[in-house]
């Protein structure tokens, strides 16, 4: 980090705030911690168990770490062997460019700079075709009026969810997350019920593809 970077953070502190945080510092650590480790994993597979409830054929659940892979066999790729041309994901977008650590929970809860969603991916020689269909608001018209969004910078589709950390907090007071963590696999019944319209999306991605 450069003077002038230096310099940029020094005056973005708030006085206050930093004090506060540093008297606090035992318990925000120990928080953080908590946060990213036991607390996201445990909400995470909790979440993979409720994807995997709403998943049948002939859909085919894919785990992928922390991010599960929903296949459609009519989606395979034309040509070689993966995932497919297009799969269904649980995502995590974000629009921290400094890419700051923050946790699964921050994300689920869209309290911090990312969020959770179900998104509609491609493989990567099909990327650009889909971007610039997707940029098409003709091309998702329908899809938008399913209740998928468009992302303003890399022009992704997905499916909003929000878990509220309220219940979040008092799932696991409890110790059942099972209610909770229902919009993961609510979200992901709901995109696979958009299979007509996402058959159309990649019919189009195809095609252009194979304009080029």
């Amino acid at each position: 980090m450069d003077h002038e970077q230096r310099t940029k953070v020094s005056e973005q502190l708030n006085p206050e705030w930093a004090a506060r945080v540093v008297r606090n510092i035992g318990v925000v650590e120990a928080d953080f911690f908590h946060a990213a480790g036991h607390l996201s994993e445990r909400m995470m597979a909790e979440a993979l168990l409720a994807i995997e409830k709403v998943v049948t054929p002939p859909w085919i659940l894919v785990e992928n770490e922390w991010m599960p892979q929903v296949v459609c066999p009519e989606w395979k790729m034309t040509r070689g062997v993966g995932t497919g041309d297009m799969w269904l994901q649980l995502s995590e977008i974000s629009h921290d460019e400094d890419e700051n650590e923050h946790t699964w929970i921050a994300a689920a809860t869209k309290t911090g700079p990312s969020f959770l969603c179900i998104e509609v991916v491609f493989r990567k020689g099909l990327q650009d075709h889909a971007e610039a269909i997707v940029r098409d608001d003709k091309a998702v018209a329908a899809l938008l009026k399913q209740g998928f969004a468009r992302e303003d910078e890399s022009f992704a589709m997905y499916l909003p969810f929000q878990i509220p950390a309220e219940k979040l907090a008092q799932g696991f007071e409890q110790n059942d997350l099972t209610a909770v963590v229902a919009p993961f696999g609510k979200a992901m019944a709901q995109a696979m019920a958009a299979r007509p319209l996402l058959d159309k999306l990649l019919e189009q991605v195809r095609e252009a593809a194979k304009r080029k």
